[in-house]
Parts: C-alpha cells; structure tokens; sequence
C-alpha cells in the first residue's frame, strides 16, 4: 500500500495534535512515510525511532479529518 506525501503530513499534523513527535520522511521518489520520534524503550534505558505503517498513516490522517469535521 502506498501513501501520499499529503496523506503523511496531515497524518504528522495529527500525531502532532496528540502530543506525539513524528516527522514525515521520504525514501525514494514514490516511498511516503512518517518516523514516530524519540519512544522511550524502559527496559533498554534508551530511545527509539520507529516508522509507522501505511494504515496507521490513514488512520491518523482521517483522526485529523474527523476532528476538523466536528470543529
């Protein structure tokens, strides 16, 4: 499944709203997707980054498109 650049910004934007640090990343011309920053791991003491599937993607995109339909 592919994603857009647009769907991954809205997505961060959402994650953003949230409280959590996520950045939109591009690999290669066609390969969209957004990095969930610094997760804390307590049994190793240390933190992570992590990228997020593409339907957690249009998960959070359409989390935001839901919020602004009920604004």
């Amino acid at each position: 499944m592919k994603v857009t650049q647009e769907q991954c910004e809205r997505a961060v934007k959402s994650l953003h709203d949230e409280g959590f640090t996520a950045s939109y990343i591009q690999g290669a011309p066609d390969d969209h997707g957004v990095w969930i920053d610094m997760v804390w791991n307590d049994d190793m003491k240390d933190a992570y980054n992590f990228r997020i599937h593409p339907e957690e993607i249009i998960f959070w995109e359409s989390h935001l498109e839901n919020k602004n339909t009920q604004a």
